[in-house]
């Protein structure tokens, strides 16, 4: 029996396969689909066949946090942010709810019609268990010479019509100037940037900036190797940031925060692999972070984390 996957581009055909899943060394190997982790440790391949393909559920039960703890280990966290200086760091979690995980397929579906301008997906084998999402963050879209990217930080309810605060604005300019440093150090070439600007992500909104400039030469899977895992997803300085998380987040991020989507020859589609979950037999594991500054307030956060949980939630509960 195969392994299977399927996953939705913006504006174009679901692309539907059976297959095998492997392993690479590096994301500079990819060629067709990939999928990376956090921390791109584990990157994966794909190699479609004929065969059959099945839904396979890891046995391996995520650490779920409950609030108290969460508040908690957010306090540390923060204090931690201070002691060593950073500007923003990512902490998050994971969500359990109940889901019957053969409608894993159902669920790919109806997050296709949902959220059109997601990148959707559905990867399942017996090397990593069954994962779902719908990101709206892409990583790098590459075109002949042509290259695109965004920096996407800050959160709010999608119905907030308050101003943006300073420590949205702050997270936000951090990710830009981040992903406009890195494009800088491997190729010297005018940048033109939109924004930030707000962009509705289904119940949640982000500040967005549209980063797109030209090269003849630079290796696009280089740069998004180089680019990730953006600030966005771990933080400023990015080096002491990863060391932050893995002292304090209890839980192993898996697919969450990695690197998605589809790369041959001079073209790419990579996302940020966010509003995801895992899928076992009776239970759908959601996995939400949220960019902390030394002036984030717990509440608050979990808060954030509740509503981006609700691009999934709000499907996972009427299927």
């Amino acid at each position: 029996m195969a392994d299977l996957l399927k996953y939705r581009i913006p504006t174009e055909p679901v692309i539907k396969q059976t297959g095998t899943f492997f392993e690479l060394d590096s994301l500079l190997e990819a060629d067709g689909f990939v999928l990376t982790d956090f921390n791109q440790t584990r990157i994966f391949g794909f190699k479609p066949s004929e065969e059959e393909g099945i839904i396979s559920f890891s046995s391996e039960v995520p650490f779920v946090i409950n609030e108290s703890d969460y508040l908690n280990q957010a306090t540390a966290f923060i204090a931690e942010l201070e002691n060593q200086h950073l500007n923003k760091a990512v902490f998050s979690r994971i969500k359990a709810i109940d889901f019957e995980g053969e409608k894993a397929t159902c669920l790919f579906e109806k997050l296709c019609t949902a959220y059109p301008n997601a990148f959707v997906y559905l990867v399942s084998s017996e090397l990593f268990g069954t994962w779902v999402g719908a990101t709206p963050e892409t990583l790098l879209e590459v075109n002949a010479s042509t290259f695109k990217t965004m920096s996407l930080a800050g959160t709010k309810k999608a119905a907030d019509e308050t101003p943006w605060r300073e420590k949205e604005t702050l997270e936000q300019r951090y990710v830009t100037d981040f992903i406009l440093n890195e494009i800088q150090k491997l190729e010297n070439v005018e940048v033109a940037m939109n924004g930030p600007y707000t962009f509705v992500a289904g119940p949640v909104k982000h500040l967005r900036t549209d980063v797109q400039f030209s090269s003849e030469t630079l290796n696009g899977l280089k740069l998004a190797q180089v680019l990730h895992p953006t600030p966005a997803v771990s933080g400023l300085p990015r080096r002491e940031a990863l060391d932050v998380i893995a002292s304090l987040e209890q839980h192993n991020r898996g697919f969450y925060s990695g690197c998605i989507g589809w790369t041959s020859n001079n073209k790419s589609r990579l996302y940020v692999n966010l509003r995801c979950c895992q899928l076992q037999e009776q239970k759908a594991y959601l996995y939400l972070g949220g960019g902390f500054t030394i002036d984030s307030k717990p509440n608050e956060e979990w808060e954030e984390t509740e509503n981006k949980s609700k691009t999934l939630l709000n499907i996972l509960q009427n299927l």
